[in-house]
């Protein structure tokens, strides 16, 4: 007999699925009669859920297909995905559905649908509040103000260009990428004179250089050095605690 599980996961769920948010589901109705065309003697159950102290509710459901039993749980979420609390009985009644559909993607039916559920929703990111806070660093120090861009994510970055005023992405694009190049030649300079610190022996230099420089900016740079300079620079300084000992 063929495995049940390979079977439902074969199954095309595409016309079925909808969207809400950011998130993918397949309704409850859509999901039990796919299953039952397949397994008719699948059979399920809802069963207590259960309130948190906050007053935020989980609930459970259990679906049955050839005698093997999944069982499902879900928080009763709002229209943005997050938990309510004291919901009331429409929202129960549609998180409990909503969690019957989650009980029978375990068996295989639709359960690529739920691939990515596990991890934290994207907060969105406001796009003018990113340009204005990109102007602000960049008045303030424009060196320290590419540090601060480059160590942003791709759509953050994406968001200080979008947050620009009409006319301007494109010359907000290009200063952040001047910026950038600049910061490297920065790079690129502290790594010569870390190396000449370095080959010279010379401790004092090397804590002065080093402590100018934040944890991202030190790590750029010791990524500029070479392998026989990182292993004197690491002796050298071991040298030097020993010493002060």
């Amino acid at each position: 007999m063929e495995n049940t599980f390979k079977v439902l996961s074969q199954v095309d769920c595409g016309e079925f699925i909808e969207k809400k948010g950011n998130l993918s589901y397949i309704s409850w109705a859509s999901a039990w009669q796919k299953l039952c065309e397949q397994c008719p003697d699948a059979t399920y159950e809802h069963h207590d859920w259960i309130t948190t102290p906050s007053g935020e509710v989980m609930v459970f459901c259990t679906v049955t297909v050839g005698g093997v039993s999944h069982k499902a749980h879900l928080p009763v979420l709002d229209h943005k995905n997050k938990p309510i609390q004291i919901p009331n009985v429409f929202q129960l009644n549609t998180s409990m559905q909503r969690c019957f559909a989650k009980a029978i993607s375990m068996h295989g039916l639709g359960l690529y649908v739920y691939r990515g559920e596990d991890l934290p929703p994207a907060e969105e990111i406001d796009h003018t509040a990113m340009y204005e806070e990109f102007l602000r660093q960049h008045e303030e120090n424009k060196h320290n103000c590419a540090v601060w861009y480059s160590q942003l994510s791709e759509e953050e970055m994406n968001a200080v260009k979008e947050g620009s005023p009409k006319g301007k992405k494109t010359a907000t694009h290009q200063l952040t990428r001047d910026l950038v190049t600049q910061m490297h030649a920065n790079f690129d300079d502290y790594a010569e004179k870390l190396t000449e610190a370095v080959q010279n022996a010379d401790v004092m230099f090397i804590e002065q250089l080093q402590g100018e420089l934040e944890d991202y900016e030190r790590a750029c740079v010791k990524d500029r050095l070479s392998s026989e300079v990182k292993s004197q620079y690491k002796q050298v300084m071991i040298n030097a605690k020993a010493n002060k000992e």
